[in-house]
This record gives structure tokens, C-alpha cells and sequence, in this order.
């Protein structure tokens, strides 16, 4: 399918058009002579604090910020080619954002800051990445039957033990509207395929509840309507359970993936300059250090000199990055990616959105 058809389709059917239609938020003087659009797949809650800082040390720039979901911004990005108006696009779909790299939709971008980025966390000098965060399991303490799980296996034996007490109260993504959601299930398959077979059949067997949005789940979890949220963002989560004592995050000890979050300029981005500043910024020490002390997200340097610091990884068994690589075009290829959805859909006997 053609991207732009498929871009028709999401218009139709999750209502990609709200991009244009919501307001956006805007940061700085009103009266400020350059104005800086960013389209970013991330709350406002984890940015706004460096969006406030970054336009007070630039009072000449005037930020309008809007947040949209992972998939529907990958085809506004393509989109906007036809009449460019973000100068900066932020997301945690780290396969979809490489792929608009790789189709020609970002521009090359160069700075001290981004020629100092490890080889890994940035691709062809267009894509670039300034945190890292764990991918999580959270649950309602007082609502979870039994012992909180502390892998897959033991949630999937928690499942089989507590039949009624879990079925249609595990929720996660559907890979179908989330390009988050699509990027975690497919680095689940390929860190542990059987495992993961075992676990969607017991979330299908369980009337798992599928979602578009992490906040949506964390909600749910936290209201007891689910009794566990599965592969959610650590930094959103780790928000929640700070100002909400009953929930616990858990980093599963079989294996715990590490997601980057990462930006780029598009093509034909009307204020390259301010991009870059912007992009400098969130690289910048002050940042990074930002996103720790503020517990906004997971930073790329961390401060390890803070004792207890929820916002250092600290995961109790292996960590599997998601490298920022050609690998992740693969999982992207459409006759690939169409199969792999059809096979989630069979394993959690949902019906198919075709």
C-alpha cells in the first residue's frame, strides 16, 4: 500500500486530522519574532519544563508544541512534505522515525553536541537520540492477585493461577494504532519468541485489553479497572508511581528492554536553526540533567552519584537495548509487518481492523 493511501486510511479511521484540528500549546512571548513548531509523540507533562526553560533563554523564540500519537505522527511527517510546518519531530517509534530517514523525509544536522553522540544513538547524522528508558510492567498493588510478578514467567503463571481474577484486566498497546506499541511486541518477538507466544495466547485466552496511549493503561491500572499494564514507557510510569503509592513499576529480571527516544528535522523544515538549537538543548547538560532531578524522563547521562535515584536503570537481569539501527526496517517491511499483525491478532483472538 501506498504511504500516502495508507495515511487516508488513518485519517478515516483513528482520526489523524486532529493533529490539525487540536490547538497547540505554545511556549515563549507571543510577540517573539521566530516561531519554532515542534509535532512530538510525548505528553506535554515530560517536556514542558525544558520547553519553558530552552524559550527562556531564547525569548526570541516563540515554541508551538503539539503531541499526537506515534503512528499517526510518522504519516503527518510525510504529510506535511506537501507544505512543511514542524521543524522538529520528536517520537518514541524509533523504527518508524528511521524509516522516514531512510525515505528521505529528515535532513542532515550537525552541531558539537550531535558529533559527540555515541555511533548508536544517532543514524546518517539525521536521526538522533537524547534519552533512554526502560520498557515496564506496572500493577496495582491492591488489586493484583497473588505475588507480583517479577518476569514473563511469572506473570504467565500468575495468569493460569487467577483465571477470573486477570481476564480482561491486563492491558496493552494495539500494535494496529500505537507505532510504539508495534516497535516493543516486535523486539519482544525477537528477544524471546516462545515466551512471547505463550504470553499473548495467555493474554487472548484472557481478553487482554488493547489501548493507543500509555496514560490510557496507567489510568486503568491505577483505578483497578486492570491489575497490570504490560510494555509501558518507564519514564510515564515512573511519573505515576511517585505521586501514587498504589502502584508498583517492574522491570522485568528475564530481560528488559531500553527504548531511545529521538528526534529529527524534517525536509524542507521551515526554521532548521531553531531545530537545531532546540535539539542542542535537549542534548545539552543542563537537559539532561533536567530530565533526572525533575523525574521527566530516563536521561542519556545519567548522574549515577544519586543514591536510590528512580531515574537511573537499575534493572535486576539483562537490559536489551533497541539499537537505533538498519535492523529496525526490517520489522517495517509492510508484507512483514502486515503478517506480524495478523499473527497478534490470531493470538489474542481479536478481529482484524482490514
Amino acid at each position: 500500500m501506498k504511504p500516502f493511501l495508507l495515511f487516508m486510511l488513518l485519517v478515516s479511521s483513528f482520526g489523524v486530522s486532529r493533529l490539525w484540528a487540536a490547538e497547540p500549546v505554545w511556549f515563549g512571548d507571543a510577540q517573539a519574532p521566530r516561531v519554532l513548531v515542534i509535532n512530538s509523540a510525548m505528553d506535554l507533562s515530560s517536556l514542558e519544563p525544558m520547553l519553558k526553560a530552552f524559550v527562556a533563554l531564547h525569548p526570541d523564540i516563540r515554541v508551538s508544541y503539539r503531541d499526537v500519537n506515534t503512528l499517526e505522527l510518522y504519516y503527518v511527517t510525510i504529510e506535511e512534505q506537501k507544505n512543511p510546518i514542524s521543524s522538529l519531530v520528536i517520537s518514541s517509534a524509533m523504527d518508524l522515525h528511521l524509516k522516514l530517514v531512510n525515505d528521505g523525509y529528515a535532513q542532515t544536522y550537525h552541531s558539537t553536541l550531535t558529533d559527540q553522540l555515541p555511533d548508536n544513538f544517532t543514524w546518517r547524522n539525521q536521526l538522533f537520540a537524547f534519552s533512554v528508558e526502560p520498557i515496564v510492567m506496572l500493577v496495582n498493588k491492591a488489586a493484583f492477585p497473588g505475588d507480583l510478578p517479577d518476569d514473563r514467567q511469572s506473570l504467565l503463571q500468575t495468569i493460569r493461577q487467577n483465571e477470573k481474577a486477570m481476564t480482561k484486566r491486563i492491558g496493552t498497546y494495539d500494535i494496529r494504532e500505537s507505532g510504539v506499541g508495534y516497535l516493543l511486541a516486535s523486539q519482544d518477538a525477537r528477544q524471546a519468541d516462545v515466551t512471547w507466544g505463550r504470553l499473548l495466547e495467555a493474554f487472548g485466552s484472557h481478553d487482554v485489553q488493547t489501548y493507543c496511549c500509555t496514560h490510557d493503561i496507567i489510568d486503568d491500572v491505577a483505578s483497578g479497572k486492570l491489575v497490570l499494564g504490560y510494555n509501558l514507557l518507564g519514564s510515564y510510569a515512573s511519573q505515576r508511581v511517585r505521586d501514587d503509592d498504589r502502584l508498583k513499576m517492574i522491570l522485568p529480571k528475564d530481560y528488559t528492554l531500553m527504548l531511545m527516544r529521538v528526534a529529527l528535522i524534517p525536509k524542507g523544515a521551515p526554521n532548521v536553526e531553531d531545530a537545531g538549537m532546540f535539539l542542542d538543548f535537549l542534548l545539552s547538560d543542563n537537559a539532561q540533567k533536567m530530565m533526572q532531578t525533575q523525574g521527566l524522563l530516563f536521561p542519556m547521562r545519567p548522574d549515577p552519584n544519586r543514591p536510590n535515584d528512580p531515574y537511573v536503570v537499575n534493572a535486576p537481569g539483562p537490559t536489551g537495548v533497541i539499537e537505533l539501527d538498519q535492523h529496525l526496517l526490517v520489522g517495517r517491511d509492510y508484507a512483514k509487518q502486515k503478517r506480524f499483525i495478523s499473527n497478534w491478532e490470531m493470538a489474542l483472538e481479536i478481529s482484524s481492523k482490514d
